[in-house]
């Protein structure tokens, strides 16, 4: 149906799978017609063909028989450099050491990279997944894409049982919201590509190693915490300067809550390359509305105000544009009213070219221990994944079914291999919850312009989570981060605490999150 309307409709053609990408060893032919419709560009590397939208970006940099790439955008701190081609340059150094590892974890963006040598293509997405990405082959030909619909519009694909099964149960979009576990896509042969996770294809197979969080640390007490906050803090500031840099109108998303709050810290000196922006969907985001207002002003940034239209009749082809979503999402991910008109909105509105957002900073705030209330969690296992997963407790059948796929993907992710230091429950979030649902809500947002992420770097998560448990918690180490950034905002003492952190709902939570751990199975 979508096709039979877009066919009419060329200028709404270029929202299908907007600022995507695909790349496979097999030739795409006919790029005029669905599902690209002559928006995307072609360019063959090595036996691989890479496709990506007109508002996206492959780049490359060979030697010696190696080729590196990126598709999306990155930034290197570490270098002070945010030339994609310069900073893989200097990667390609690496390549084929484990040392390449190391300097993949010192980039900052919203990426997949990889390096293709003698036929063997190679490749990871970001350290939190922000980049919706998927892989797999089919019919003897390997696929890697921003979109699984777009490999499925491609293959003819169809949607898996399961997954159909899955978003028809009735509490399947609560918890974070719609999205899919583990490693699931749509289609049984297109997996999720999970961050930290080196994957190869050669001579038509799949295979992949963790390679990330490997090394035990000791916790970061007294002067080293010191030092822990100050590198830290030091990274989202370089961060931020980069920022400014690669693009021409970059905003902040500012509310009045902790995560906006230090990256707007960390533009502290910088402040006339940045404008601030917020938008009005829902009467719950009044406070954080007027909290961005007073930051804004007290340290003379532009600040933008949105209010997203109550009903769809201010916005143009609205139905279209909302089965275009859907599609793009591969039908898993039914948004609210409120959500579809933000983005909408914006895109037709908004007069940044990047969104400088703060997600992935709840990573190293220990998210789920704050979603619940509690001070520890449960041991690795299936059932530990499952719960933090969604809630299963009127379907104890589907229940079993969830824990048999984490148990398969704990296994095969090597989650045992990472240090205890790196809490279990922390690395769903950041490898399930960002990666699944992160990263697909990324891809719908980018509908309206580029978003990129300060804390979005391995370097960076690895060394707060150094902070002791109780610290990150609390938030203290984001506080301490502000204070060193910029001590006049610290001193201002704002701060609006998100309706999901109450304590009365945690506690609520966390009785729910009991029973259903100590449910059979």
């Amino acid at each position: 149906m979508l096709k039979k309307v877009l066919d009419k409709r060329p200028d709404l053609c270029g929202y299908l799978f907007i600022r995507g990408f695909l790349v496979s060893d097999k030739k795409v032919e006919n790029l005029d017609r669905f599902p690209f419709y002559g928006n995307w560009n072609e360019t063959e590397k090595d036996g691989y063909y890479f496709y990506t939208h007109k508002k996206a970006a492959v780049h490359f940099a060979s030697d010696n028989g190696v080729t590196l790439f990126v598709l999306g955008h990155c930034y290197d701190p570490f270098l002070m450099e945010i030339d994609e081609a310069k900073i893989l340059a200097d990667i390609l150094k690496d390549a084929g050491t484990d040392k390449y590892y190391d300097r993949i974890s010192e980039i900052t963006g919203v990426y997949v990279t990889g390096a293709i040598e003698n036929g063997k293509l190679r490749f990871s997405v970001d350290p939190s997944g922000m980049q919706s990405a998927c892989y797999g082959v089919i019919d003897g030909h390997f696929y890697l894409s921003s979109h699984p619909q777009l490999i499925g519009d491609i293959c003819s694909l169809e949607m898996d049982d399961f997954v159909k099964e899955l978003i028809r149960y009735k509490w399947y979009g609560r918890v974070m919201g719609p999205y899919l576990p583990a490693d699931l896509t749509p289609f049984a042969a297109v997996k999720r590509i999970v961050p930290s996770i080196d994957y190869t294809y050669a001579d038509g197979k799949l295979a992949h190693k963790r390679f990330w969080p490997l090394v035990p640390f000791e916790v970061a007490e007294g002067e080293e915490y010191d030092r822990v906050i100050k590198e830290a803090a030091d990274i989202l500031k370089k961060n931020m300067e980069l920022i400014s840099k690669k693009w021409q109108h970059p905003w902040i998303s500012l509310t009045g809550g902790i995560d906006s709050n230090t990256t707007f810290a960390a533009a502290e000196g910088i402040y006339d390359k940045f404008e601030t922006f917020s938008y009005l969907s829902a009467p719950k985001e009044v406070p954080d509305v007027e909290a961005a207002k007073t930051i804004s002003e007290a340290f003379g940034l532009k600040h933008h105000v949105y209010e997203i239209p109550e009903t769809p009749d201010a916005i143009a082809d609205y139905d279209i544009k909302v089965e275009i979503q859907r599609h793009n999402s591969g039908y898993v991910s039914e948004r609210k009213g409120n959500e579809s008109r933000k983005r909408f909105y914006l895109e037709e509105n908004c007069g940044c070219d990047v969104e400088v957002k703060s997600w992935v900073s709840e990573t190293i705030r220990a998210y789920w221990y704050k979603h619940y209330g509690r001070k520890s969690m449960p041991k690795l296992s299936a059932k530990l994944f499952r719960n933090l997963y969604k809630i299963f407790i009127a379907d104890r059948k589907l229940a079993h079914k969830i824990d048999k796929i984490f148990d398969t993907y704990i296994r095969e992710f090597e989650y045992e291999k990472i240090p205890a230091c790196y809490p279990p429950a922390d690395m769903h979030y950041n490898e399930v919850t960002w990666g699944s649902w992160g990263g697909m809500n990324i891809s719908e947002m980018k509908y309206c312009f580029d978003i990129t992420f300060a804390y979005n770097n391995r370097k960076f998560l690895d060394l707060l989570f150094r902070v002791p448990l109780e610290k990150r918690i609390s938030d203290r180490h984001h506080l301490d981060m502000k204070k060193y950034l910029n001590p006049k905002l610290y001193d201002m003492h704002i701060r609006v605490v998100n309706m999901k952190e109450t304590d009365t709902r945690a506690r609520l939570l966390n009785i729910i999150f009991t029973v259903n751990s100590f449910l059979p199975f």
